[in-house]
């Protein structure tokens, strides 16, 4: 017969190593595909880096430099290094350049990871949602600022001809009147100056219509549009707009759709 003081007991000690299940470590993987079903961080739904458990538990910015690339079919495997630790890390297929450097946030430790397309098996790889370029509306050794689309205005004397489209608001119009415009949609015109496609799952456009020339309003779109193309877009306005990994801007239009 079970002694009911001893079992009482040991209660608490038996639900407290229940609970202490420590950083999350996924042990003889096969493949992304199986990775993204059990563990959602290549989820489509995810519009910004997940945050998921590192092994030490923490969620921290990363900062790498990409030494070897190994694309497949739907994702790319990249040898980086940072802070002279080299490790492995994959995430969705995108272009990545050997030599960049690039950020992410979070990620997701996988032992004895095995890629059937490269015939290899990593013995330690992070699953990272999203990387984004370290210069795209960032500074180097800033990861995190204040305005990134501030960044992106490099000094420029050209002066570029209004580009005026009936029903559209000049990009000068809306940033002297931010307030009014916030969370309605709104017709706006310009030239693609810019563009950083596939990031966090939508592309950025940057558009100049002479108004402001010092100032190129951000997009967001599931359109490519070509560098140097005139285009309308209607969307709606967002401020104060965080969306991780450094992308914070004091303005910015989403849900772009292409008019003409």
């Amino acid at each position: 017969m079970i002694n009911i003081r001893l079992f009482a007991g040991l209660l608490p000690l038996l639900i407290f190593l229940g609970c202490n299940k420590g950083p999350k470590v996924i042990s003889s993987s096969t493949e992304l595909s199986n990775s993204e079903q059990s563990t959602g961080i290549f989820d489509s739904k995810v519009s910004v880096p997940t945050t998921a458990s590192l092994q030490d538990g923490a969620e921290s910015m990363h900062s790498v430099k990409v030494l070897e690339v190994l694309p497949t079919e739907r994702y790319v495997y990249l040898n980086v290094i940072e802070n002279n630790n080299e490790f492995w890390i994959a995430t969705r297929k995108q272009e990545v350049k050997e030599g960049e450097t690039y950020l992410y946030k979070g990620g997701l430790l996988k032992t004895n990871f095995e890629s059937k397309e490269h015939n290899r098996i990593f013995e330690k790889i992070y699953l990272v949602s999203n990387i984004v370029l370290d210069n795209h509306g960032l500074e180097h050794n800033h990861p995190i600022l204040e305005n990134p689309s501030d960044s992106d205005q490099k000094p420029n004397t050209e002066k570029k001809e209004k580009i005026e489209i009936a029903g559209s608001i000049s990009i000068s119009e809306l940033l002297n009147n931010k307030q009014k415009y916030a969370g309605k949609t709104i017709q706006i015109s310009g030239e693609c100056v810019k563009i950083n496609p596939n990031i966090m799952g939508r592309n950025w456009i940057h558009l100049k219509d002479g108004s402001r020339d010092d100032y190129d309003i951000v997009i967001t779109t599931d359109v490519n549009v070509p560098e140097g193309h005139i285009v309308t877009f209607s969307g709606i306005v967002a401020l104060d707009k965080d969306f991780g990994a450094g992308y914070k801007y004091d303005i910015i239009i989403e849900n772009g759709k292409v008019i003409n």
